[in-house]
């Protein structure tokens, strides 16, 4: 069959998935190790999470070695092969909920029309194999779909839809995370910076130098600048103020803390600079973002 490509621009807001089909393949493990079921389209939005693999999967040109814990995302127009052994949940997916295809008789190995391929820059991230962060996590989601859709309720698709969107989200922030799937990364770097981040993370009221964080890293000030700006992105100082920032927003629509209060404990002792970095940040003063996101008697 000859796939004629359609795609579209879409809004994450516009997700709004409909589960067309789901189930545990556990039929693979009976087969030999590298053999291979017969190659096909995709015509749908397909997930699966591997509880067992000495396999691998074939997706467009590309053959991936898969191990357990694995995720694959495949789209529609792709063509694809599993090579065995591996036991996998597969999740076929409708993303905007409308193709009209129906869940009681749909068939993902069946001819049928393709849906559209829709571009977003989240979506158009996720890679075609990757391995998230946490393998218990992904487990219970994609065991709490099958359960459900073999269960269905009156209310089941409210359970479904948001467990796919969990999904989405969990796979787009691991995607983000610079701490998962990066293959080049050096090891004993990574820990560092990790180390560094959590230091962060825990001593946000008190004074930081990029002196402090390279001691904590083992490593020179200007060696760690370098290889904490090369993995996440950003300074020492922009991650710094970003923290404080985002723990000074969470102060202030949780408590009743005066601002002055707020930004000593987010480690400024100068209120209205922190005034002006909070303002600079957020587009208002602290005490508006109080009142925008507060209810008041």
């Amino acid at each position: 069959m000859k796939y004629e490509k359609t795609s579209a621009d879409i809004s994450i807001d516009q997700l709004s998935p409909i589960v067309l089909k789901s189930f545990l393949f556990t039929q693979g493990l009976n087969f030999r190790e590298g053999y291979r079921l017969k190659g096909r389209y995709v015509y749908d939005y397909e997930l699966e999470f591997f509880v067992y693999s000495k396999g691998g999967m074939v997706i467009d040109d590309k053959e991936y070695s898969i191990s357990k814990g694995d995720v694959v995302f495949r789209r529609p127009g792709q063509y694809t092969q599993g090579i065995m052994p591996y036991s996998c949940y597969m999740i076929c997916i409708d993303l905007l909920g409308n193709t009209g295809k129906d869940p009681q008789t749909y068939d993902f190995i069946k001819e049928q029309d393709f849906q559209i391929n829709y571009r977003n820059p989240l979506l158009d991230g996720i890679p075609s194999v990757f391995k998230p962060s946490n393998y218990h996590k992904y487990q219970e989601l994609f065991d709490l779909v099958l359960k459900e859709y073999i269960n269905k309720r009156e209310f089941s698709g409210i359970l479904l839809k948001s467990t796919i969107l969990k999904i989405i989200y969990e796979i787009c922030s691991d995607v983000k995370n610079p701490f998962i799937n990066n293959e080049n990364k050096n090891l004993s770097h990574y820990m560092a910076v990790k180390r560094v981040k959590e230091y962060i993370d825990t001593n946000l009221k008190q004074r930081i130098t990029l002196e402090n964080l390279a001691s904590v890293a083992n490593l020179s000030p200007t060696y760690f600048h370098r290889i904490f700006t090369e993995t996440l992105g950003i300074t020492p100082t922009e991650y710094i103020t970003n923290a404080r920032m985002d723990k000074a927003k969470e102060l202030l629509v949780k408590t009743n803390l005066p601002v002055y209060e707020i930004a000593i404990e987010c480690g400024y002792d100068n209120i209205p600079y922190f005034s002006y970095v909070f303002k600079s940040r957020t587009g208002v003063a602290p005490g508006e973002f109080r009142k925008r996101h507060s209810y008041f008697i």
